[in-house]
C-alpha cells in the first residue's frame, strides 16, 4: 500500500492544478447554463462507486472532478442565477477560505488569532448596520442557525431557568409572533426549542406584506387576557418571498410597551441598513434585542457565513455555556483568550469563518458595498420596468429590495397552472434560473438579484427568454 504524498511540494502541484480548474470554471461561468442537472450516467457513476480500498493519485481524482463535478454546479455566480436568495461569492473570499482551511483552526475560542478575527468581524458587522458596538455575537453557518441561536437566547432571557428545568414549569402557554411571510426557519427554531408550533401566532400583514403593528398589539392583549404568555415578536428586514422590510420602528414600540423580546431576521436584507437612502426604512433595526445577518448573502462571502448579534452580550452565555473538565483553562494560562465562542453557541468544533469575511470586507469596503448594492437594486428596478412594459408579463406584489415577482399572462390557458409549469421550463432552458412562489394566492416567478455579475442587459435577456418560453408553453397547450 502506498500512502499519499503529504509534502508541501505535492500540495503545491495539486494547488496549481486546482487553480487552473477554478479559474477556468469562473471564466466559463457566464456562458454556461444557469443550472445544469447531472445526467443519468454521471449519477450512476457516483451511485455505483465502491468504498475506496486503495488510494489513487490526486491527478486522477481531479480529472474526475473536472469531468463529473464542476460542469454540474448549482450555478450560483452565473449572471442570471436569481434563484432563492443566493449571492455571487467573491473570488477573493474563495481564495482566503483556502487559507482558513489550510490553518484548520477549531475556533472554539482561546488566544488563537481566529478568536481576535471573529471578534473584529462581529464588531464590524454590528457597526455596519448601526447596532451597538458592545453587542455580543457569534458566526454561524447561516440564517437558520443564527435565528435559532437568537431565539435560544430569548428563551433563557424571558424564561430564566428553562435550560435547567425545561418548559414543564410554565403555567401558561408561550407565544411567539410571526406572519406568513416569516422565514420557515423560525418555525423550526420554535419547534427545536421545545415551544411547539402551537406557540406561533400568525399575524396579518398590510398591503405590502409587512407585519401589522396594530395587529401585534391587539394579539398580545388578547393572548394575555386568555391566559397565554407573550414572549417574542420576530420581524423581518427583507422577507425571502418578496423582499419586504417590516415596519421596524412601530414593531419596536409595541415590543417595548408589551415587554416582548424584539428579534429581527435580517439574513437577506439586514446589511442594507448601511445604505443612507434606505435609512428610514431600517429605522428601529439597531434597537432589536437580537439580529440575524448572513454575510454569505449580500456581503458576497462564500458559504457558510451567518451571524447573530445580541444587545445583551451575556445573553448567549446564559443560553449556551456548559462546563467540561477537559476544556477548562485558567484565566492566566498562556492558552487563555478573551472569549470562548463555544460557550456562546451550539458548536464546540467551529470552522474559521471569520477569515474570509474579514478579507472580503477589507477588499470591497463600505463604499464598494454601497456601489454593488445599488447596482443590484437598479437591476431589479430595470427588471420590474421591463416586465411592466411587456404586454404578456405582469408584476406580482411590491418589493422593498431586490426580489422581483412576476408572471406570464396567457391569452387562454389558466395562468396559475402555466406559471407553475413555466418555472420548470425556464430552469431546463438554462438561460436564467428563477424559483417559483405564490404571492397572495398568485403563482408566479421569483427573481432574487444579489449578484455583482448581473447587469441591465441580463434583465433584458431574461424578460425576452421568459416571454418566449411562456409563449411556447401556451402554444403547446392551446
Amino acid at each position: 500500500m502506498t500512502l499519499p504524498d503529504f509534502s508541501p511540494d505535492a500540495f503545491a502541484r495539486t494547488l496549481a492544478r486546482v487553480q487552473e480548474l477554478a479559474v477556468d470554471y469562473l471564466r466559463r461561468l457566464p456562458e454556461r447554463e444557469a443550472f445544469r442537472r447531472p445526467p443519468d450516467d454521471v449519477v450512476r457513476r457516483f451511485e455505483a462507486a465502491p468504498l475506496p480500498k486503495e488510494g489513487e493519485p490526486a491527478d486522477r481524482i481531479l480529472a474526475d472532478i473536472e469531468r463529473d463535478v464542476l460542469p454540474y454546479s448549482l450555478g450560483i455566480g452565473h449572471p442570471r442565477w436569481w434563484g432563492y436568495v443566493r449571492a455571487s461569492p467573491s473570488p477573493f473570499g474563495m481564495a482566503t477560505d483556502l487559507l482558513a482551511t489550510t490553518m484548520n483552526n477549531n475556533c472554539s475560542g482561546s488566544a488563537q488569532i481566529a478568536t481576535y478575527l471573529e471578534m473584529t468581524v462581529v464588531r464590524w458587522l454590528a457597526e455596519l448596520v448601526g447596532y451597538p458596538p458592545d453587542a455580543g455575537g457569534i458566526l454561524l453557518s447561516g440564517g437558520s442557525a443564527a435565528n435559532f441561536v437568537a431565539l435560544a437566547a430569548m428563551r433563557e432571557a424571558k424564561l430564566p431557568g428553562t435550560r435547567q428545568h425545561g418548559l414543564r414549569h410554565l403555567d401558561r402557554p408561550p407565544v411567539v409572533y410571526v406572519t406568513y411571510e416569516t422565514h420557515s426557519c423560525i418555525r423550526r427554531a420554535v419547534d427545536l426549542l421545545g415551544f411547539g408550533n402551537d406557540a406561533l401566532r400568525l399575524l396579518p400583514t398590510d398591503d405590502r406584506l409587512r407585519m401589522d403593528p396594530a395587529a401585534l398589539a391587539a394579539a398580545v392583549r388578547e393572548d394575555r387576557a386568555t391566559g397565554r404568555l407573550p414572549l417574542c415578536v420576530v420581524a423581518t428586514a427583507g422577507t425571502v418571498n418578496l423582499g419586504a422590510v417590516d415596519r421596524l420602528t412601530e414593531l419596536r414600540e409595541v415590543a417595548r410597551a408589551e415587554d416582548l423580546w424584539f428579534h429581527i431576521d435580517g439574513a437577506y436584507g439586514g446589511v442594507l441598513a448601511a445604505l443612507p437612502e434606505l435609512a428610514d426604512r431600517y429605522a428601529g433595526l439597531a434597537d432589536a434585542d437580537s439580529l440575524a445577518i448572513n454575510p454569505h448573502k449580500w456581503l458576497y462571502v462564500p458559504y457558510e457565513a451567518g451571524l447573530v448579534l445580541v444587545r445583551d452580550r451575556n445573553a448567549l452565555t446564559r443560553a449556551f455555556a456548559t462546563k467540561a473538565d477537559y476544556l477548562e483553562v485558567e484565566e492566566e494560562d498562556y492558552f487563555s483568550g478573551p472569549l470562548w465562542f463555544y460557550q456562546q453557541g451550539p458548536q464546540l468544533s467551529r470552522a474559521f469563518r471569520a477569515l474570509k469575511i474579514w478579507a472580503v470586507m477589507r477588499q470591497i469596503g463600505l463604499g464598494g458595498y454601497r456601489t454593488l448594492w445599488r447596482q443590484d437594486l437598479a437591476t431589479a428596478a430595470e427588471l420590474r420596468r421591463l416586465v411592466a412594459e411587456h404586454p404578456r408579463l405582469e408584476l406580482v406584489g411590491p418589493s422593498d429590495l431586490s426580489i422581483v415577482c412576476f408572471r406570464y399572462v396567457p391569452a387562454r390557458e389558466d395562468a396559475q397552472r402555466l406559471n407553475r409549469r413555466l418555472v420548470d421550463r425556464i430552469q431546463k432552458d438554462g438561460r436564467l434560473f428563477v424559483s417559483g412562489t405564490t404571492v397572495n394566492g398568485t403563482a408566479c416567478l421569483r427573481a432574487a438579484i444579489l449578484n455583482f455579475r448581473t447587469t441591465a442587459a441580463d434583465a433584458k435577456l431574461a424578460v425576452d427568454a421568459v416571454a418566449e418560453l411562456g409563449a411556447g408553453l401556451e402554444a403547446a397547450t392551446g
